[in-house]
């Protein structure tokens, strides 16, 4: 065997795994991967045609059909000399205990540095038996171990920049108005696999684990779950507050309480709050991700060829929250709903996401988790993440409402009742329709000249809305055609109101004075000249009809 290269078989549902795998081990000439698969079918084909010293496996691509015992048995017939290797995540004493039963040769985690993975591989062929052990005292070296040192991290770097460079190359061949349809056709599909392959990168979140020898007193031992959750929180520690504070919010009443429609009013409590709910544990996700791979050195991307961080938190809430609510069995599928979210992208970038403000300091707040960068900031946190909550919910609502708006099972599930027949729901479209154009020609150049900003937030009375001042000047020299009309009109009626109001004031005033003063007083006269005139009037009367005095006989 030392004449020749050590032959492995990996079976491996991921495959970006197993490209970053296949590329580090071409460093390695003594070791050379014969085959891959992602099936035990397969597998158990290649075993019986070719010889191998080492399979890799990873347990979770283990279903009811096949168990890890059933695999084994399988193979120990067909090649009884071969030693099986588990390489995975977060597998615990107790799994690892069963495993080492059945006879499985060892368990590595993904974690582990590529130097570590071969030794470990060596010693398994070797006839060794190698089972990873944390120990108590080891936490804090675990806690302390910079993300950057592990290779699948730099595997991981360095495949996203790729696919972001062909990713850009793609956009520019979309672009050129000269492609065929069919030519178009093909890039939207390299485009949608790229993408597919750049979520499937990102899924990629190992734990550093600490192989150690397996002589250690059982009082000392730590079932690596807990250890990953006490790594995970010792990173959280510092953000929760504003997660949990949220969580707490969105829990309450959700009612909007403001004069603005928002598409998730059409939900019922329990959907509306759901997906709140997956939005908010998407963003905190995401954060976590970042601090891990990146180490609070991650800067938001500016350029419009590149997924935003905003975008990455809708388009992944809205892959959750539709492949639940709205895979309608065999007539769509999970792709249809990838397809229906790529497709929308832009649309609701450009409609709802690219409007949310704040959300670069929102996000480098929690990202530096450093109170300082509160008065950097200095607004309203809390209302900026009700706000980006909000406003991502609504985006995902955007596709239910334009694509599944009249399915009988999403209504029933979703759908406030009040609002679900379809004339109810076209009224709430078109309302809503109407609040966007309104919003579009007259709100937000509005807000943008008179600087500031609206923020829906949780409060008790449910949704409400706050206005925070912003300055806005760049904005402001960008507005063309109806919205900078608008502006116009504002400051028209701000420079002509003073005028006018000066103007009618004086003009009442005058007209007070002619009323009371000249007319009043004629009025009066003229009343006073009446009442004398029939004063006198009354009296010559009773003149007249006095009895005159007759004279006394004396």
């Amino acid at each position: 065997m030392s004449d020749r290269p050590i032959s492995l078989l990996i079976i491996d549902k991921d495959t970006i795994f197993r490209l970053g795998l296949a590329t580090l081990l071409s460093n390695y000439p003594q070791w050379e991967i014969v085959s891959q698969t992602d099936n035990i079918a397969d597998a158990l084909v290649e075993l019986s045609n070719n010889p191998f010293d080492l399979i890799s496996l990873d347990p979770n691509l283990i279903d009811e059909t096949w168990s890890v015992e059933t695999f084994y048995q399988q193979v120990k017939e067909i090649q009884p000399q071969i030693k099986i290797c588990l390489l995975c995540y977060d597998l615990n004493l107790e799994q690892q205990q069963e495993f080492k039963k059945i006879g499985i040769a060892g368990y590595i985690n993904k974690g582990v540095s590529i130097e570590t993975l071969l030794e470990n591989w060596q010693k398994i062929i070797q006839g060794e038996s190698v089972w990873p052990v944390a120990i108590s005292s080891q936490l804090s070296k675990v806690g302390t171990k910079k993300s950057q040192q592990n290779w699948l991290f730099k595997v991981r770097k360095s495949g996203i920049e790729q696919i972001d460079i062909n990713l850009d190359l793609i956009n520019e061949n979309l672009k050129n108005m000269n492609k065929s349809k069919l030519d178009k056709l093909f890039w939207k599909g390299r485009k949608r696999e790229l993408l597919t392959a750049r979520w499937l990168v990102k899924q990629l979140l190992p734990l550093e684990t600490v192989i150690l020898s397996p002589k250690v007193p059982d009082s000392q031992l730590v079932n690596i779950e807990e250890l990953s959750l006490i790594e995970t929180s010792i990173n959280q520690d510092k953000r929760a507050k504003i997660f949990d504070e949220t969580l707490e919010k969105v829990q309450q009443n959700l009612d909007n309480s403001t004069q603005c429609l928002l598409e998730i009013d059409i939900l019922n409590y329990q959907s509306k709050k759901e997906v709140l709910i997956i939005v908010l544990k998407q963003f905190n996700r995401i954060i976590s991700d970042i601090k891990f791979i990146e180490n609070n050195n991650v800067k938001l991307s500016k350029s419009g060829n590149n997924l935003s961080i905003i975008a990455r938190l809708w388009r992944e809430s809205a892959l959750i929250f539709l492949t639940k609510y709205c895979n309608d069995g065999e007539k769509l599928i999970l792709e249809d709903i990838e397809i229906i979210i790529e497709e929308n992208e832009e649309l609701v970038s450009r409609e709802i996401l690219d409007k949310i403000p704040y959300f670069a300091e929102l996000f480098n707040f929690i990202l530096l988790e450093n109170e300082s960068n509160r008065k950097e900031v200095d607004k309203p946190i809390e209302k900026i993440m009700h706000n980006t909550i909000i406003q991502v919910a609504n985006g995902i609502m955007s596709l239910i409402l334009n694509y599944f708006s009249d399915n009988e099972e999403v209504k029933k599930t979703l759908y406030n009742m009040e609002i679900a027949s379809s004339r109810e729901i076209a009224k709430f479209r078109n309302q809503l329709a109407w609040e966007y154009r309104k919003q579009e020609y007259w709100g937000e150049p509005k807000d943008i000249f008179e600087s500031q900003y609206r923020l829906f937030f949780f409060a008790e009375k449910g949704i409400d809305f706050a206005i925070i001042y912003s300055p806005r000047q760049q904005e402001l020299n960008s507005l063309r055609g109806l919205q900078w009309s608008v502006t116009v009109l504002l400051e028209t009626r701000d420079a002509i109101a003073p005028l006018l109001r000066s103007l009618v004031g004086t003009v009442g005033k005058a007209l007070v004075y002619v009323l009371t003063q000249v007319i009043g007083k004629a009025i009066g006269l003229v009343g006073k000249g009446i009442l004398q005139g029939i004063g006198n009037s009354f009296s010559e009367r009773d003149y007249q009809k006095k009895p005159p005095k007759r004279k006394s006989k004396s």
